[in-house]
């Protein structure tokens, strides 16, 4: 008894000693080592892989090195600027490309690199998660605006500077929901895929973008995880294979992962959501 005591103290010793760590679980490896920067580099010839934040550096690299040499694009990120993000898009839909998640491509990865590619596949353990498109609702502030256009009438002293305040903001959105509505139009993204709302509308007034009582069994959080009758119906000119399954099979059916997405992230799941066809689908 002795002995076998003694070399199980030799063994905890050699554990601590020798650095070891355990293993990090599926969430900890989900969430870790995402850069500060975007990142964007060469795999081989034929693949880039762009990670972290879509920025003006992974914007600049992208443009440079999406050669019609690159056939596959792999990308992790939680999404980033608008500009970039549509500029990337633009670029990886120049020529049939095949884009893979791995881990995640949320928010302006999701608006814009997935209507641009040829073929999608999920790495195991991977998500695409949308909140939404700058829209009226999103860059409208009606309360301030008002309060704003009551100074200009009524002479306030500083209107000149209000009025000339109110027109920057305007000029800014009706150029931003134009070149929305232009990248909409290149690759034939439905409102739904972008979870359009109108000025005035409610959070949730994108609904309106989606077959009716399709959207039943939503429970909406923050980040909504595209299952595959929301990406078949919104997107149906990209290609996919085993999206679901691989949905399903490791992420939604590891219990402990998926809570820790939803906890972390606000994720919930598109389930049977299906697009109402955008005009040049129909």
């Amino acid at each position: 008894m002795m002995k076998h005591y003694m070399f199980t103290i030799s063994l905890a010793a050699l554990t601590v000693f020798s650095g070891c760590k355990p293993a990090m679980s599926e969430a900890e490896l989900f969430f870790a080592h995402y850069p500060e920067t975007g990142q964007c580099a060469l795999i081989n010839p034929s693949t880039l892989k762009l990670s972290g934040p879509i920025d003006e550096a992974m914007r600049d690299c992208a443009l440079s090195e999406l050669t019609e040499d690159i056939k596959m694009v792999t990308v992790t990120s939680k999404g980033g600027e608008v500009f970039a993000g549509r500029a990337i898009g633009y670029k990886i839909g120049e020529h049939p490309r095949h884009l893979i998640v791995d881990k995640m491509c949320l928010s302006s990865c999701g608006n814009y690199f997935v209507p641009a590619a040829d073929q999608l596949s999920l790495r195991p353990g991977s998500v695409i998660g949308l909140h939404g498109t700058p829209d009226p609702h999103m860059l409208s502030n009606a309360d301030m605006e008002s309060h704003m256009a009551s100074m200009v009438e009524n002479g306030d002293t500083a209107s000149e500077g209000v009025a000339r305040i109110l027109k920057r903001k305007s000029d800014r959105r009706t150029k931003q929901l134009a070149e929305e509505a232009k990248f909409a139009a290149h690759f034939n993204v439905p409102k739904g895929w972008r979870l359009y709302r109108e000025a005035g509308d409610s959070s949730d007034g994108w609904r309106r973008e989606f077959k009716a009582g399709s959207d039943m069994d939503l429970v909406i959080d923050n980040f909504m995880i595209v299952d595959a009758p929301m990406l078949a119906t919104c997107l149906p000119q990209v290609k996919t294979r085993n999206f679901q399954r691989t949905l399903d099979s490791t992420v939604f059916d590891k219990p402990t992962f998926w809570a820790t997405l939803r906890d972390r992230m606000g994720a919930y799941r598109s389930r049977g959501l299906t697009c109402i066809p955008s005009p040049q689908q129909q």
